[in-house]
């Protein structure tokens, strides 16, 4: 009688300590992806990083180099050991509300910048102030919006702004020749081509705009999303075609003269790891190089599509956060995650992936700053990227390593451009810094 007791005590007691798990609701995610240490993501590598490296070039004049191209990106003149030469005020720099977002240009032997505070201004070769003008539109108040873009052209500057308005100026002396009411903000970066000005409005449309009168000859509807990013994505226009990349991940190609829109192809498609791939904004401008197109999107993809058809050729694993470089049969660019990759052209494997600093140095009782980095271009046979830790890094095309550094007095804002053998930066400060 005392065993059996004892029997039924000791069950009792088991049962008690083995309730029955409760089943918890939600999706469930693997700890480590959320961290984006997956490897769900395949990547395929190349067999070997050979390149061959086009010719050194000189370059008069620098505008977005993503627009109708059948070969290589030049590789341009610059020489080594490069120190400041001098720097000017653009106007107004980086704040808490405000960035400095628009990329100068290099035409007709003068810079034009746009500040924070959408005010133009033109800069001769030395850095001498050559005009400066306030874009702000009537009525509107002035660095309320930021934001906007560069094209030149058929001896004009075409202008994109944030308030929602596209112009044309004289690039000689700043005066407007017309101006152009867009239906949304005017943040990403026109292209010039045989007349007309291409460009992506804030409310996903696309136009096409005479480049002699300011009057639009065509525009398409796009697909609008609340998640738009301001960008430098433009237009890419060939002999034949433009496209589009819109703020839903969403790719046009049309005929460029009517506007017929060909074919509409989706990047959409999400990491869950990362908080960014809610964000399907086409980031890096599309490219069309021969029979192909480039494009990539801001939460982990980049492709090859047909241009007759928008047929996938491949895609890989990589978000953008700025433009390609096109050279030696590779696509170079800087991923979402920060990593500085370069991928074959014609597969899209990955041939080498080198990690960028993520973080500046810790400051004392306050936390790590982000880094952002704007690049990468080619010059002088190396690859170039300019930072917001305050440096210049130089990398091996062929192997992705570091080669050396150049300390900046500022932090980079924007992406650096060359021009007859001089690298021009815009800095946080709100300062145009020349170096050779």
């Amino acid at each position: 009688m005392r065993l059996f007791l004892l029997i039924i005590f000791i069950t009792n007691i088991l049962f008690g300590c083995s309730e029955q798990d409760r089943i918890l609701s939600g999706k469930r995610v693997d700890p480590a992806s959320s961290f984006g240490f997956t490897g769900k993501a395949k990547k395929s590598f190349a067999k070997n990083n050979n390149i061959k490296l086009p010719r050194l070039q000189a370059n008069g004049q620098w505008q977005l180099i993503s627009s109708a191209i059948s070969k290589d990106y030049p590789n341009l003149m610059l020489g080594e050991n490069l120190s400041e030469i001098w720097s000017v005020s653009i106007g107004k720099g980086d704040s808490k509300k405000k960035r400095l977002v628009v990329d100068p240009i290099f035409y007709q032997q003068k810079i034009f910048t746009l500040d924070a505070n959408s005010t133009a201004s033109a800069f001769n070769a030395e850095g001498r102030l050559l005009w400066r003008k306030d874009l702000t539109p009537p009525g509107e108040k002035s660095g309320e919006i930021f934001g906007g873009g560069f094209a030149a052209g058929q001896d004009q500057l075409f202008v994109t702004l944030g308030y929602g308005f596209v112009l044309s100026l004289n690039p000689s002396t700043g005066e407007k020749i017309w101006s152009q009411r867009l239906s949304g903000a005017g943040n990403n970066t026109p292209i010039f081509n045989d007349g007309l000005v291409y460009l992506v409005s804030g409310d996903s449309k696309a136009w096409a705009i005479d480049a002699e009168n300011g009057r639009v000859k065509w525009k398409v509807d796009g697909v609008g999303t609340e998640t738009n990013l301001i960008s430098n994505n433009a237009p890419a226009v060939s002999e034949k075609y433009a496209l589009f990349g819109f703020g839903n991940g969403e790719i046009y190609a049309t005929f460029k003269k009517g506007g017929f829109v060909l074919w509409s192809s989706s990047l959409t498609g999400r990491n869950d790891s990362r908080v960014i791939s809610a964000i399907d904004d086409i980031v890096a401008s599309p490219v069309i190089i021969g029979r192909n197109v480039y494009a990539a999107d801001g939460s982990g993809k980049v492709v090859s599509l047909r241009i007759e058809s928008g047929e996938r050729n491949w895609t890989a694993p990589f978000g953008s956060s700025g433009n390609f470089w096109i050279m030696g049969k590779s696509l170079f660019f800087i991923s979402d995650t920060n990593k500085l990759v370069r991928l074959e052209m014609k597969t899209g494997k990955t041939v080498w992936i080198t990690e960028l600093p993520s973080f500046s140095q810790k400051r004392v009782l306050r936390s790590k700053k982000t880094n952002q980095h704007y690049g990468p271009i080619f010059a002088g046979s190396q690859l170039i990227i300019a930072s917001s830790d305050g440096y210049f890094r130089f990398y091996d095309p062929k192997t992705g390593e570091q080669k050396s550094k150049l300390k900046i007095k500022a932090g980079a804002t924007a992406n650096p451009i060359v021009a007859n053998e001089m690298l021009y930066l815009i800095t946080k400060d709100g300062q145009l810094r020349a170096f050779r």
